[in-house]
């Protein structure tokens, strides 16, 4: 018997009050969602090579590649 895994999602849809070529350009600049996306939520970002280093709020650090 071969059981499939779940996959569980959460979807949430907020309005945005910017152009769209505002907000994807935004989204793509990796190394700064501290100050264009989630300023406050996380203090600092910086890419290393391929990955990402954020600090959050409660200086939490995380590596995302």
């Amino acid at each position: 018997m071969t059981v499939s895994p779940v996959v569980a999602s959460i979807r949430k849809e907020i309005l945005i009050d910017a152009p769209p070529t505002d907000a994807w350009d935004a989204l793509r600049d990796r190394g700064a969602i501290h100050q264009r996306l989630v300023p406050g939520f996380v203090v600092d970002a910086w890419l290393d090579g391929g990955d990402r280093i954020v600090t959050f709020f409660n200086g939490l650090e995380a590596r995302e590649d």
